[in-house]
């Protein structure tokens, strides 16, 4: 259902603006500009990888296991010297929809992640990226729009759009709480 898909970038796309707001702070021309920028994910793609788990996602995502960024997004982090941080709350994920809007926001990074990696490249060479660059996004994008498009129900719009929204807002959080600790 390729317009629902267009129905939820149009509804979520200034939450999508803030949350490049919240994070265009993040410099990577220093260390610990990147650090934190990696904290701050690991804040909120920890928190809802491990919401959609628990509601099930592997029943919407059979590829599942091969989307799971937090290990590597830890082990960079690790490689910078520093621990991962606690994770945000994430939002309650109860249904199809809902776990739909959060792998929708999810998933839709990995398009960013390959853009920071060569924005981070340039800036340094020896920065870990096993995050920015996981997966074979030029797979694993088109296989998650096709199961979306195919899968994911109109009747579904206010648990899917809550929860998509409820992820971006998760992103800008954790950006703000890293952008405060890096201001005490």
């Amino acid at each position: 259902m390729a317009e629902l898909r267009a129905r939820l970038r149009q509804a979520t796309a200034p939450l999508h603006a803030r949350v490049d707001d919240a994070f265009a702070g993040f410099t990577f021309d220093r260390h610990d500009g990147y650090r934190r920028f990696l904290r701050a994910h690991c804040r909120a793609l920890d928190a809802l990888e491990v919401a959609l788990e628990r509601a099930g996602v592997h029943n919407l995502l059979d590829d599942w296991p091969q989307r799971v960024r937090r290990h590597a997004l830890r082990q960079d982090i690790a490689d910078l010297g520093d621990l991962p941080p606690a994770p945000l709350t994430a939002p309650a994920l109860c249904d199809t929809g809902s776990c739909w809007g959060a792998a929708y926001v999810l998933e839709g990074s990995r398009l960013g992640g390959q853009v920071l990696a060569q924005r981070l490249r340039q800036a340094t060479t020896h920065a870990p990226t096993r995050y920015l660059d996981h997966g074979d996004v030029s797979r694993l994008w088109p296989r998650f729009l096709k199961r979306f498009e195919g899968e994911a129900r109109a009747d579904d719009w206010p648990t899917l759009l809550a929860a998509a929204e409820a992820a971006f807002a998760l992103f800008i959080d954790a950006a703000a709480l890293e952008h405060d600790e890096a201001n005490r």
